[in-house]
């Protein structure tokens, strides 16, 4: 009759498995982290005084189809040029009484699950965090404006109703030759100083160096498991009928 594995040494070996599922699970999770499907305007840094190309991307983020979206430009930027609106879409320029260039309005479809980029061209007069006024209509009828106070870098993102303001889209502008490496979503209001820390991109590095040794460790622990289990117990077999 075939020897049975204690009960402790199968409680042991099932609870090093467990662990080391999680270790796994946890440096996925580190490795690759949900990005913000928000409204956002690229690049996060611009320098002050140069012609810059701006692209503000617009997700469908309901089961809804979009059909437009009204984008304002910050009173320091200077918008002085379109790139062609995407297939389908159209672009209609607003302006102020004085024929200064203020928003668009892109007219088309995003559908569910897609988004669109629209780009642009213009210069920042001024440096500081620049917010971009977005809003966009869904075919329902119902308007999303992107009004609200601006995400944080790190911050958590607090979703709400189709029709409840998002996050603006925020810029920095910097003075020319300034070197930055923090993304700036989450800018305060025009004129006031750029959020800038070299932390961020350390933290990443850190944190992916640290996800790579919990997976070695998990495979290496796993091999080892794997080596010293029995080629055969009785106990290991599944009864289907228990499940």
């Amino acid at each position: 009759m075939p020897s049975r594995m204690p009960q402790t040494r199968r409680s042991r070996n099932r609870t090093c498995a467990v662990t080391l599922s999680a270790a796994v699970a946890c440096a996925a999770l580190i490795v690759a982290a949900p990005a913000s499907a928000h409204v956002v305007v690229m690049p996060s840094i611009v320098p002050v005084g140069s012609p810059s190309e701006f692209a503000i991307q617009v997700p469908t983020e309901r089961n809804v189809p979009t059909t437009a979206v009204r984008v304002m430009f910050p009173l320091h930027v200077s918008v002085f040029s379109f790139q062609v609106a995407p297939p389908g879409f159209v672009v209609a320029p607003i302006h102020a009484k004085n024929q200064s260039l203020v928003g668009a309005v892109y007219r088309g479809v995003i559908p569910v699950g897609d988004y669109a980029t629209f780009r642009f061209l213009g210069t920042p007069s001024s440096t500081g965090n620049m917010l971009w006024p977005t809003y966009q209509t869904y075919a329902d009828g119902l308007v999303k404006p992107w009004t609200g106070p601006p995400e944080t870098p790190g911050g958590v993102e607090v979703e709400n109703g189709p029709t409840q303001p998002g996050p603006t889209p925020a810029i920095a502008v910097v003075a020319a030759g300034t070197r930055s490496t923090t993304s700036t979503q989450g800018a305060g209001t025009p004129g006031a100083g750029p959020t800038s820390s070299g932390s961020s991109s350390e933290a990443s590095i850190w944190l992916g160096v640290i996800a790579i040794v919990l997976a070695l460790g998990a495979a290496a622990a796993a091999g080892l498991l794997w080596v010293t289990r029995p080629a055969r117990l009785p106990d290991d077999d599944i009864d289907p009928t228990r499940l």
